[in-house]
């Protein structure tokens, strides 16, 4: 809401002031303005912004209502001596070639000292914003603040530096499960303080129930940070813990004790792998991702062992293999939070396309198998106005070649834990489905406030209201069926029926609870059966404005 004032000769909109109103179904935020000025431009009919004010009053939740945590935060954009069609501004960016940002600047800018700024401000500071930029300056010097923002930041984000180390994160520390049974993890990483854009990082975990020692070596190696230009290598001997991405929540940490599925048996799969691989990007959100991967799998009962699987070409394990693999990736104008190594996706506002095509290399290290496969994957979040935010995920795959072993096949994404997983089929058990060829889909609509808003008393608790759908079709080759299908372990295919599970739910409880509603629709439970259930109820944390 908020007015609008327009120039009465030329009609041209001169000044805008709008807010948005307390009511609104926005986290820690009381109040936001935005105030627009606008002047015409010498020599032309054309009228531009002036100035731009933005004020925001943020505020923290307390056990005390009147002792909560407020502080504003303010924006200011003046702009003067506007020119029109000149070559300088466009000259920049086809010279350097940046990415299409709205803001660029300068190296020069970050060495100017304060009787610069004095000069070239357009507007002096007033007398409250020396006094707190003073107060912000200060407040970085104080024992205290420094001790509550290292507790804050070591609690968000699992990690605590010592100097050239970190350790983290924490949740790794311990956890359990019924093969290593009582486990124990420590996890070491380097900092800046070592080497800005080299990073080595590595963790050694115990079980106590099988008394044997795991652990993961890295490298990365930053050849430069814009656009993106990367080397790592890895070395990996651990189980399986079933986490693919880096937001999802597998079975090696102390939060999935308490939370796993009862009455559904685990399955672990020790794993020995060499990896090296080599990233590139374009300033147009083109990438590459080029890589070779050495990989031994050694199954744990109840999954079929290598006593199954006869010997190849390569003479060692029959579960071993090296793989070659090319993913192309287009993530038009993607945004990403940097760290001081590694970065995490903000997302895009465009459709984000990748494709990976892997071919399987015998002969290197008693690897066993030559084969080829290819996926697609077509994600993006979609605003739909009023009615919210659709996220949605196409996917697509298929393999080449002889008959492989059930790793090297696709074993759709299960979920064995109530923790919501987002990439995966959460009432699908792991290692359940297999599939040589198949396509999919994930969706999830976000709607806002939805019926909630319609409720006197629970509107105000600004509950938000969603709902998902995940689906995938497949099959599996007859040469395929004969390897894998009668080892002792009850693997299905997705011919005869595809997989379907539906869900709603309520998010934003107490700000940062999340709690999903699944219903497996597809296909259905079989005699026998007992930990197929067609219904789940599945909890996570979800922290958004």
């Amino acid at each position: 809401m908020g007015e609008v004032w327009v120039q009465d000769s030329t009609y041209a909109v001169q000044k805008m002031s709008m807010s948005v109103p307390g009511d609104a179904n926005i986290n820690f935020v009381r109040r936001i303005s935005l105030v627009q000025e606008f002047k015409p431009i010498k020599d032309s009919s054309m009228w531009f912004p002036a100035k731009d004010k933005f004020i925001v009053d943020f505020w923290t939740p307390s056990p005390k209502p009147t002792k909560t945590l407020e502080f504003i935060g303010r924006k200011t954009t003046s702009y003067e001596e506007i020119v029109v069609n000149d070559t300088a501004a466009t000259n920049i960016f086809d010279e350097r070639k940046k990415y299409p940002q709205n803001i660029v600047v300068a190296d020069s800018a970050r060495k100017r000292d304060d009787d610069y700024w004095s000069g070239a401000r357009h507007d002096t500071l007033s007398k409250n914003e020396v006094a707190i930029y003073k107060m912000v300056d200060t407040l970085q010097r104080m024992p205290l603040f420094q001790k509550y923002s290292n507790t804050i930041k070591f609690i968000a984000t699992g990690y605590k530096a010592f100097g050239p180390l970190e350790w983290g994160p924490y949740w790794y520390l311990f956890s359990q499960n019924r093969l290593e049974g009582f486990r124990m993890r420590l996890d070491l990483g380097t900092t800046p303080q070592v080497h800005k854009d080299i990073y080595l990082y590595g963790y050694l975990a115990y079980g106590f129930g099988d008394q044997r020692f795991k652990g993961k070596m890295t490298g990365l190696w930053i050849l430069d940070r814009a656009p993106r230009t990367y080397l790592y290598a890895s070395y990996t001997r651990d189980l399986d813990n079933g986490a693919t991405y880096y937001d999802e929540v597998g079975t090696d940490n102390i939060f999935s004790l308490a939370i796993r599925k009862q009455g559904v048996p685990q399955k672990f799969m020790m794993i020995d792998e060499k990896r090296v691989e080599f990233y590139k990007e374009y300033y147009n959100g083109f990438s590459h991702h080029l890589s070779l991967t050495h990989k031994e799998f050694m199954p744990f009962a109840p999954l079929p062992g290598k006593e199954y699987y006869p010997k190849e070409v390569g003479g060692g394990s029959p579960l071993t293999n090296s793989e070659v693999s090319l993913k192309l990736r287009y993530a038009y104008r993607e945004e990403f939070l940097e760290g001081n190594y590694y970065r995490y996706s903000l997302g895009s506002k465009y459709p984000v396309v990748e494709g990976r095509f892997s071919v399987g290399i015998p002969g290197i290290a008693g690897s066993n198998y030559s084969y080829e496969k290819i996926a697609l994957t077509v994600s993006d979040y979609w605003k739909v106005g009023a009615l919210g935010t659709i996220y949605y995920n196409l996917f697509a795959g298929k393999v080449f070649g002889p008959a492989l072993p059930y790793p090297l096949l696709e074993i759709h994404p299960g979920n064995e834990i109530y923790y919501y997983n987002k990439y995966a089929f959460n009432m699908m058990n792991r290692f359940e489905f297999l599939s040589d060829e198949y396509a999919g889909f994930n969706v999830e609509h976000t709607i806002g406030s939805g019926i909630f808003n319609y409720i006197p008393l629970v509107r105000k608790l600004k509950f938000r209201q969603f709902w998902t759908a995940k689906g995938v079709i497949g099959k599996l080759s007859e040469k395929n069926k004969t390897l894998n299908l009668n080892n002792g372990y009850a693997f299905k295919t997705l011919e005869s029926s595809p997989y379907l599970e539906i869900g709603t739910g309520v998010e934003n409880i107490l700000k940062f609870l999340r709690v999903d509603f699944v219903w497996r629709v597809a296909p259905s439970r079989k005699p026998g059966e007992e930990y197929n259930r067609t219904f789940g109820v599945f909890g996570s944390f979800k922290l958004s404005f």
